[in-house]
């Protein structure tokens, strides 16, 4: 491990360059949690088929998960800054589309660049500061990095809503595809890839695009990592499943919640998802063992979503505070994507992030698509039937959550070694 002399993490380039690739971030995150507050409008907009909402709004995840893999190794062979410039660009290009579509074909294809453009964003944003902060403040600057990019999701409920209310769909895919063309050439002039103290520091040796390809296949095959890729399908589960497709209608159905109320509740999840990081990154620092915390981390959101199910519907306020919990609690996987990244060299970490990416952007559109075969077990003609179908939808989260905490146990015990967690 080459030492890091006097990095200026705190220096305005590097401040910037943070507060701009969080911004891009946070955009990204709109789009994704966009999808329960969009779903109306796309139906009376382009008349879709409630069949086919779920495709639509799926799209977008489809092409992010598709898109992990190539931004991995466009980030390795040519770096953060070129890579988010670029991609940020097909991103404004997608949401252009959106705001122009006459048709639905149009629609799906804007969706999917939409997707595409913002899946280098955390990937990017991780490389950049393996270039720029010592691998022992990773965690917490990644922590950061994630409430503060998250806070875009509370652009996806209330102020979504307004925004419709007052531009429309297509003014406001019009104000996004400007905001993303600017926020891409900004990158393009704040960005720097590597501290300079670390410019006179012998670089990895550059690599053939096969041999980044290549790499992934190595690093796929890589038998201590297995418990964690099995457990990547599921780590976005929590959040997709409640603030991405499903607490909107159960707000309304079970609760009878208005839409502005509802909006209230959302901003509640995403809050909690915002201050997640920050007090993972707290814990991480506090503790030598962060197996520990992301353990506990999985258990929790275990715990919370058992909870909705014997006591979601008592109130509304109970609801919402479980699913703020469960949100909260599961963005344990920050520390985990620290842990792996720091695991292989750092011209490699690119391809870790974006390989995990890409197997937990996938476990989203599996996970939606197994909640709504769930739910189409239950229809609900009337509240009881209904209150049966959002039980049984959030036992499946319970026994999504408990796995990924089995998974991590597993990886514990058989590879890292024992510790104890103690204050540093």
């Amino acid at each position: 491990m080459p030492s890091f002399p006097d990095l200026p993490a705190r220096s305005p380039r590097f401040i910037a360059a943070f507060i701009v690739t969080a911004l891009f971030f946070a955009l990204g995150q709109f789009h994704r949690s966009s999808g329960s507050v969009l779903s109306s409008v796309f139906l009376e907009e382009f008349a879709v088929q409630p069949e086919q909402i779920g495709f639509v709004v799926g799209t977008l995840f489809i092409a992010q998960a598709l898109g992990q893999i190539p931004a991995g190794v466009l980030i390795d062979r040519f770096g953060s800054r070129k890579t988010l410039t670029g991609m940020g660009l097909l991103a404004a290009l997608g949401c252009l589309l959106v705001a122009e579509a006459t048709n639905l074909t149009m629609l799906l294809l804007g969706r999917a660049l939409i997707g595409f453009g913002f899946s280098a964003g955390l990937i990017g944003s991780f490389k950049l500061f393996a270039g720029w902060v010592e691998p022992d403040r990773l965690a917490t600057l990644n922590g950061r990095y994630m409430s503060f990019g998250l806070l875009g999701g509370l652009l996806a409920t209330t102020p979504l809503i307004m925004m419709l209310d007052r531009l429309g769909l297509r003014g406001v895919f019009m104000f996004f595809a400007v905001a993303t063309a600017l926020m891409a050439g900004v990158i393009a002039v704040v960005v720097r890839d590597k501290a300079p103290a670390l410019k006179d520091m012998p670089a990895d040796p550059a690599e053939t695009l096969l041999e980044v390809i290549r790499g992934i296949r190595v690093l796929l095959l890589r038998r201590a990592l297995w418990p964690l890729l099995m457990a990547a399908p599921l780590l976005y589960a929590p959040i997709q499943i409640l603030v991405g497709l499903w607490v909107v209608p159960y707000l309304a159905d079970i609760h009878g919640l208005s839409a502005l109320q509802r909006s209230y509740c959302l901003v509640s999840m995403v809050g909690g998802m915002s201050l997640g990081p920050l007090a993972y990154g707290y814990l991480d620092r506090r503790c030598q063992d962060r197996w520990q915390v992301i353990r506990r981390g999985a258990l929790l959101v275990t715990i919370a979503f058992l909870a909705l199910v014997l006591a979601g519907h008592v109130h509304w306020l109970l609801a919402t505070a479980l699913a703020t919990l469960a949100c909260g609690a599961s963005m344990f996987f920050v520390l985990l994507l620290t842990h792996v990244q720091q695991m292989f060299r750092s011209s490699h970490a690119g391809r870790v992030v974006s390989t995990f990416g890409v197997i937990a952007v996938t476990g989203i559109f599996i996970t939606q698509t197994v909640s709504s075969v769930i739910m189409g077990f239950f229809p609900a003609p009337d509240m009881t039937a209904s209150a049966l179908g959002y039980r049984v939808l959030f036992g499946f989260m319970v026994l999504t959550s408990f796995t990924v905490y089995l998974l991590c146990l597993w990886f514990r015990r058989s590879i890292e070694p024992q510790q104890h967690c103690s204050p540093r």
